[in-house]
């Protein structure tokens, strides 16, 4: 998936997800919503949600690995099953929008992020934007030295 857009949460806590990115998720699909690393928000297909949950839990011995029980337990677990009414909007539940700081009538970034979307506040990404401009020379060079 891939676009940056913007968008208003309605009165009711909806967010109009674009019809590009609705196009990229596919017709008549399961979707995922839950929290992310930054105070942000991740929707995932069920499939996308269902691979990303594998990679933190892939085996047996998961159960004994701190970070995939702090993965679990904050991103995992607090995952909502989610739907697109008829016009392509997203109902976020208020506990997510809590969390992702998603105030009614805020402006709000939506991210097309290659096997999910991100939601979060215009603010939140205008403020990263800002505070990580520096970083990205580096991170391109941290991902060209793994051989990427």
């Amino acid at each position: 998936m891939r676009g940056e857009f913007r968008n208003t949460i309605d009165e009711k806590g909806r967010l109009m997800i674009p019809p590009r990115l609705r196009e990229q998720l596919g017709t008549s699909v399961e979707l995922v919503l839950t929290k992310s690393l930054d105070n942000a928000l991740w929707l995932f297909t069920a499939e996308d949600f269902d691979n990303f949950d594998n990679q933190v839990n892939g085996d047996s011995m998961s159960l004994l690995d701190s970070n995939a029980t702090l993965i679990n337990r904050l991103i995992i677990s607090p995952a909502r099953d989610v739907e697109l009414d008829k016009t392509g909007r997203l109902s976020i539940p208020q506990v997510l929008r809590d969390f992702a700081g998603l105030e009614p009538k805020s402006e709000c970034v939506i991210l097309g992020s290659r096997t999910h979307v991100e939601i979060m506040s215009a603010k939140a990404y205008d403020d990263m934007l800002i505070r990580e401009q520096g970083n990205l020379k580096a991170a391109g060079n941290a991902l060209t030295q793994r051989g990427r």
